[in-house]
């Protein structure tokens, strides 16, 4: 059994609810799996497959009325909703299939029979293209593949040695034992990625070709969905553009290009953005944004014609670039294809921690910032770099004219500040890395406010 962050979230939201759940995220990356081994907490439950149940989606289209739900629930199913005691729970898997199943979780978590959970592998594409919002009613959960901490909870690692890693990269110290020994599984990780099932096949076999099997099989139900869900006049550029995303990223300049889609001379953004919007909608790629200026707020700065996109999951980037990628990885050469990997993993680290991704790059300028984030407080730009390459010429000139508040090196050195105040970080940092601020708000004596008031009545 491989434990998932997201479970702490979903036993919360059974200790204290008013809403469905709604677990969101690319399909493969363990949703199915944690709704079910959540069902355990209930002594009653039903799953269905919107999907592969054509009479559930017949129930769904008949009505929305709850009442009118649980009796064809009671009869299709056996599915019974008792008056008294603990509350039944209801799965609704895969309800992008349906905008009526969709549509009733709203009336389903009003009632509040049973507890309702659903998941759906486009619903960033379904909530765009048709405004279907049951939101206010639902709580979503973004579900991603696993992140480096979880492949270690994986592979065996106890809560409390990660916790120990959390702690050596917030306070920027780490002993090179450490650093080695978690970077040599990093590397495996980049090579196998964070796709449950790739993970799985390799914690059991410990073979790199049962990986590759499974890769192959998340690509063919990706491109799947693709010709299934997207519009009919956007498939062909959709798949392009997923296929354009490593060959991109192995070249100096990282920066997305329409013209390297399809190689079509004069095609644009006119042509591509809705292919674009889709695949990031459907969590296939990860966009990150170029800032026109590195000042706050970072989100008011952001260029809409200037961006990096990124694979959802590392490992299925090595799986595009083939066996000889793999194996100059697995071999020690991290930086392979221009570092594509490293700086993949770092887009994918960042945003499993929680963090809005930006970089900053001018056309007119040599400076690139491959990462900017908003880090302690202050904002933090980030470079991906060789260790050999110790320092950040970038970063270097963006401290020294205020441009950051701060600058982290990731990099495979060890961790330390230079002369220059820069911090140097493992590969491995931003999977620790806390987005947010811990804010302390006590709650305030109202006692003197009450009697100045009654005074001066």
């Amino acid at each position: 059994m491989m434990r998932r962050k997201a479970y702490d979230e979903m036993m919360k939201w059974k200790a204290d609810h008013r809403t469905a759940l709604l677990l969101r995220g690319p399909r493969q990356t363990g949703k199915t799996y944690l709704m079910k081994q959540f069902s355990e907490e209930y002594d009653s439950s039903l799953y269905i497959n919107i999907e592969d149940e054509p009479a559930m989606r017949k129930v769904f289209e008949n009505s929305r009325n709850p009442d009118e739900i649980y009796k064809a629930l009671s009869i299709l199913k056996g599915f019974s909703v008792p008056k008294g005691g603990p509350k039944p729970l209801l799965i609704l898997d895969e309800v992008q299939s349906s905008e009526a199943s969709f549509s009733a979780l709203k009336p389903l978590a009003e009632d509040g029979r049973c507890d309702i959970i659903a998941s759906g592998s486009l619903l960033g594409v379904l909530l765009n293209d048709k405004l279907l919002s049951p939101m206010g009613y639902v709580k979503p959960i973004y579900i991603g593949p696993m992140d480096f901490e979880e492949f270690l909870w994986a592979l065996g690692t106890d809560e409390k040695t990660t916790s120990g890693i959390r702690k050596m990269i917030s306070d920027g110290q780490m002993p090179e034992s450490v650093r080695t020994s978690a970077e040599s599984i990093f590397s495996k990780y980049m090579i196998v990625g964070g796709m449950p099932a790739a993970v799985s096949a390799y914690v059991e076999m410990g073979d790199y070709n049962e990986v590759w099997a499974r890769h192959n099989e998340i690509m063919e139900f990706a491109r799947g969905d693709v010709m299934r869900y997207a519009p009919n006049a956007l498939k062909i550029k959709i798949l392009a553009a997923l296929d354009s995303i490593p060959r991109i990223l192995a070249k100096e300049h990282k920066v997305f290009k329409y013209s390297e889609i399809e190689h079509r001379q004069g095609y644009g953004s006119r042509e591509y953005d809705s292919s674009l919007e889709w695949l990031v909608a459907a969590g296939l790629a990860i966009r990150c944004r170029n800032l026109s200026q590195t000042k706050e707020p970072l989100a008011e700065n952001e260029k809409n014609n200037s961006f990096k996109l990124y694979m959802h999951d590392t490992g299925l980037l090595m799986y595009a670039y083939g066996r000889e990628t793999v194996s100059a990885i697995a071999s020690g050469d991290i930086y392979v294809n221009k570092g594509a990997a490293v700086e993949n993993i770092t887009a994918q680290s960042l945003l499993s921690s929680g963090f809005r991704l930006y970089f900053y790059s001018k056309e007119d300028s040599r400076r690139e910032l491959d990462f900017v984030i908003k880090y302690k407080d202050k904002v933090t730009g980030l470079e991906v770099k060789s260790g050999r390459k110790k320092h950040s010429k970038s970063l270097l000139m963006s401290l020294k004219d205020g441009s950051i508040d701060a600058g982290i090196k990731i990099a495979d050195f060890k961790a330390e500040v230079d002369e220059n105040g820069v911090q140097h970080l493992p590969l491995f940092s931003p999977a620790f890395m806390e987005s947010r601020t811990e804010i302390e708000l006590d709650l305030p004596d109202v006692s003197a406010l009450n009697r100045m008031v009654e005074e001066n009545r």
